[in-house]
């Protein structure tokens, strides 16, 4: 090699080890922003509700306030998580369809124009898996995860 040609060795060498290392941490960046990945959601009723499963029609409805009973006939009373919930935001785009802002305009113009009231709100999964069991006809959603034997899972979405 001659003198001329060690240099340009060493910078490409150089290159090559600081873009193998800003991929690297590239890659763990990315790994740190996408947060901890949720698991399914699982819409629950508590076990005396007489209903076994629903469809995400079904559930949509209920949930944006458009229906009242469930197939049977029975009241229903969904209940929300928390908006800083992670589940909140996987159940409104797994589930109804819709970003969390979407959901939160739909409710502020149905209060606006009278036609309802979003549905109660409690704070995580251990809230709502306790709303589920001690009120009758409620409904909700938790991290599949979560679930325990004291409600029934109607519908499952990942």
């Amino acid at each position: 090699m001659n003198r001329y040609n060690e240099p340009r060795a060493k910078f490409q060498s150089q290159c090559a080890h600081r873009f193998g290392l800003s991929r690297v941490l590239f890659l763990v960046l990315a790994l740190c922003l996408a947060g901890p990945a949720a698991a399914g959601v699982a819409v629950i009723v508590g076990p005396g509700t007489g209903v076994d499963q629903l469809s995400k029609a079904q559930i949509k409805s209920i949930f944006l306030g458009k229906v009242k009973t469930f197939p049977n006939g029975d009241p229903v009373t969904p209940v929300n998580q928390a908006e800083k919930s992670p589940m909140y935001d996987a159940f409104n785009e797994k589930v109804l369809g819709k970003s969390s802002a979407k959901v939160l305009q739909y409710w502020a113009a149905r209060v606006f124009s009278g036609k309802g009231n979003p549905p109660e709100v409690v704070n995580d999964d251990a809230a709502v898996l306790e709303y589920v069991k001690s009120h009758k006809g409620a409904i909700g959603y938790v991290d599949s995860a979560a679930v325990s034997g004291d409600v029934k899972v109607i519908f499952s979405a990942d």
